[in-house]
Order: C-alpha cells, then structure tokens, then sequence
C-alpha cells in the first residue's frame, strides 16, 4: 500500500470527533481500494466497519497528484474505555504515526490541551522550532483531547499546508488524541475555509446541515464543549440573520452539564495588536450576553499570538472571582508573537510561546499555562460559586402550589450542581451530586439537580420571610423571598 508524502494532508491516520459511544478515524492514501477499521476493547472481540472514501484531484486541491481520503465512523462504543485499532485498505494496513489506540469520553477526571495559531511549520529554527516543542509536550503528557483555538495553518489554509504544518507536527498525537479545532482567520483565507473543513469530521448534532463543521459541539466529562466560527457564520449572524447565534442560545440551554466551555478564534476582552478587530467587538456584543445568560465559565481563544487570563467579567464589568466568566487567551502555539497591552480585564498576560493544560476535577477547574520548554508560566483554578437566576422574566425559587408541606420546590441559577442527577424513592435526601438546599434554615427534600436548576421537595411548611440557600462544593448562595 502506497501511502502518501508530505504533498497530502493526511497520510497517516488520525482521530476525530472522539465521544462517550462513537468515534471517526480518518486517513488518506494514494491508492483507492476498499477501506475499513479493526478496532478491539479486550484483544479478543473484534468489531470492523467500513469507511467511506472520497477522490481529492489536483484541480480541487491544488497539489501535484490525487489522494483518496477515508473516513470511518465507530459507534456502540463503551464510555471511558480504551480501544485499539487498525485501519486497512483492500486489506492492506496503513500504519499509523503514532499509538494506534484511544479512549472514549467517560465520567471523572481529565485533562485536555489548548493551543492555538501554530501551523507555521518552518523547521528551519531547528531547536527553536517552537510549534514542534509544543507538540513534543503534547505527544509526552497524552490529554484526553487538544483544543485548537484557530489559525490552524499558516499564510493560508491550503490543502499543502494543512500537510506540512499540522499533520506533519502533530500525527503522532493524533493518532491516539483527538482534535477539536476551530477555523481562524487564515484557515478562512482559502475559499471559505475549505481545506480546513475537508480534513476535519467534526460533531454535526443539531447543527444546520448547511453550516455543520464550522461550528458544533459535545461532551467530555462533566464539560460542554461548544466551539464557534467567529468569521463567516458570525458574519452571517450579525448582519444577515444566521442561525449560529440562535443555535448557540439553544445549545446552550439545553446542556445540563456542570462546566460549560465555549471557543472561537477572535477574543472578546484580549489586549494586543488585534484588540479592535470587528470579529472580536461582534463576539462581546452578540455573544458574550448568550454566555453569560446560559452560565458559561470558560472562554478559549487565539488570534492574540500571546497568552492572556482575563479577570472574572460580567456585564462588561469585572466581578469577584468565581461568580463570572473567565477569557484565556491561547495563541502562542508556533506564530510570532504579539505584544500584550495594558487592560483592566486582563489578569495577566505573557508574549510567550506556550500551550494550556487544562485539569478537570469535578467541580475545579486548572488551566496552567506551560512555556514550549515545559516550565509553567501561571496557573488558575476555577471554582464556580452557585448562583441564582439574574434574568427578570425568571423567578430564582418558586414553589408549587406554594410553601407548604410536600410543595415543589424549583431553582434557577448557575453552577447549582456539579452534575445532574435525580432521584425516585420513597424517601428523598436532602444531599444530592454534592448540593443540599435549606429554607428557612432546614435541610429540603431533593428530587432532581443540575448545573441550572434544583427540584426538591418542602417537608413541612414555612411562611414569613423565607431564606433558601443553595450549598456547592465550592460555597453557598442564599435568598430571601
């Protein structure tokens, strides 16, 4: 089997869209035959499925011969359990560049990476090749996942140089780590983006069919990932009433997940060079009011060749820590850098190669920003504290018919409970995924909880000045009504 050179985008095989029961794996070859993968969670069974191929001709992509592109979608897959693989044309097997095994999403701790702006690919810096660093520090800590802020490849997002400077840097990884990327300004540059969707099989769930790979989402863990186009579908959005702004909306009510982590290349409160650019003043006047109506956390972005940590924002004001959204800025993964500038809303910030390792424990959060060397250059550790609703058409508590003895009790807030859970007994407790609720001082009945809302019920009966409070693992809100 003739596999393909650095002319292709993708000779080796590399994962996609990796979930808690599904996975793709795609590759490419010179030869056309019939494709397939062999995958196996124990050794013993094993399971195949065949891929689809598609004919990639110089005249679309530009290079010096065609290429066969094959994709191959696993489902049925078991949660958080290894598997290995091996990917096969007309029999023959097309070796992969790195470990030819991955994990499917799955409950408890994780780690996953954010880098952006990288695919400069110029290896003449030899050791102060900076993307190949990074991708070094990724190919020795295996995340869960790799995050890509956008900018994938540089001048311009061409099939040749999605081959040269992201395949060729990061196939090893990718191999076994699954990629999630979004498109920057210059994976734009080229036809509206259209190398960067061909060598990417992102989630497509729910997504306009005419707008899927350029933004969608999924989870991992107790974490929503929503990723967002913030050229040509915000574009689309601001001025000509596309639906990526009302998906988003809707996307983002209708998770229960604790952690609601949302990426796009343009940066809404970033400081440099770029921080007057459209896109990014679009974001914080279209998006960010969606973000912070649906208790979004954590913002990623790039474009900024620098790091950024922003302070805790709300409502374009800078909060008490914990209580709102926090913007990093990831986009020294291979670029030239860019100064950072004096802001109120930036924390800190460093012109400095680097990438992110984000550590999910339950309800905490640590995002460490790591020097292409290995050396850390800061840290945060997010706790979300509860909240209530602040939206005036929603009441924060309710009790139905009222308070009362056996009345339901709903909340409304944010980071409520570190996961949802329900319960269906005859006798309910008063502690569930970590919360408890008291009114009026004492503990209430709990039937269901989620990141937004608490369903109890009252086991006796109060009036007066009625105070309901709400403890987390990360602290306690509490109102009268």
């Amino acid at each position: 089997m003739e596999q393909l050179g650095e002319i292709t985008p993708a000779r080796y095989p590399y994962m996609q869209s990796v979930q808690t029961d599904r996975a793709t794996i795609m590759w490419a070859t010179l030869d056309d035959g019939a494709g397939s993968v062999q995958y196996t969670a124990d050794g013993i069974n094993f399971g195949s499925v065949t891929a689809k191929s598609r004919l990639f001709s110089p005249l679309e992509t530009g290079l010096t011969a065609a290429y066969y592109q094959y994709e191959a979608n696993l489902t049925g897959l078991s949660p958080g359990t290894p598997y290995s693989y091996q990917c096969l044309v007309g029999g023959v097997p097309v070796s992969a560049g790195g470990e030819s095994i991955f994990q499917t999403a799955g409950p408890g701790p994780f780690n996953f990476f954010v880098l952006g702006d990288s695919g400069v690919g110029d290896s003449s810096f030899g050791d102060k090749d900076h993307q190949f660093l990074i991708g070094r520090q990724m190919l020795l800590e295996r995340p869960a996942l790799v995050i890509h802020a956008g900018d994938v490849v540089y001048p311009q997002g061409t099939y040749e140089t999605y081959g040269l400077n992201y395949f060729n840097y990061y196939y090893a990884s990718m191999a076994s780590v699954p990629f999630f990327p979004t498109p920057g300004n210059h994976d734009y540059e080229v036809q509206n983006a259209v190398a960067y969707l061909a060598v990417h099989s992102v989630p497509t769930a729910t997504v306009p069919a005419a707008d899927r790979g350029r933004y969608y989402s999924f989870d991992w863990g107790n974490v929503h990932f929503v990723s967002l186009d913030s050229n040509l579908s915000l574009e689309r959005a601001v001025n000509f009433g596309g639906p990526m702004l009302k998906w988003l909306d809707n996307d983002l009510r209708s998770t229960r997940q604790f952690w609601r982590v949302v990426y796009f290349h343009h940066p809404p409160y970033a400081a440099g060079p770029n921080q007057n650019d459209i896109h990014s003043l679009w974001i914080r006047q279209y998006a960010v009011p969606i973000f912070e109506a649906n208790g979004v956390q954590v913002v990623l972005s790039g474009h900024e060749h620098s790091y950024q940590r922003s302070q805790s924002i709300r409502k374009s004001s800078i909060a008490a820590p914990n209580t709102a959204t926090t913007y990093l800025v990831s986009g020294g993964g291979g670029a030239f850098l860019y100064p950072v500038f004096d802001s109120p809303f930036v924390a800190t910030g460093r012109s400095m190669h680097h990438y992110l390792r984000v550590e999910v424990r339950g309800t905490r959060m640590t995002a460490h920003s790591i020097r292409f060397d290995g050396v850390e250059i800061d840290s945060v550790t997010l706790a979300p504290q509860p909240a209530f609703t602040d939206d005036p058409n929603t009441k924060p508590v309710s009790f139905q018919p009222g308070p009362t003895a056996g009345a339901v009790v709903r909340i409304v807030g944010r980071a409520l409970a570190s996961e949802e859970a329900y319960v269906c007994a005859e006798v309910l407790p008063t502690e569930l995924s970590g919360t408890s609720v008291t009114i009026s001082g004492r503990p209430s009945s709990l039937l269901y909880v989620s990141g937004s809302q608490i369903y109890g019920q009252l086991p006796f009966t109060v009036s007066g000045n009625i105070t309901v409070r709400v403890t987390t693992p990360n602290g306690f809100v509490e109102i009268s009504v």
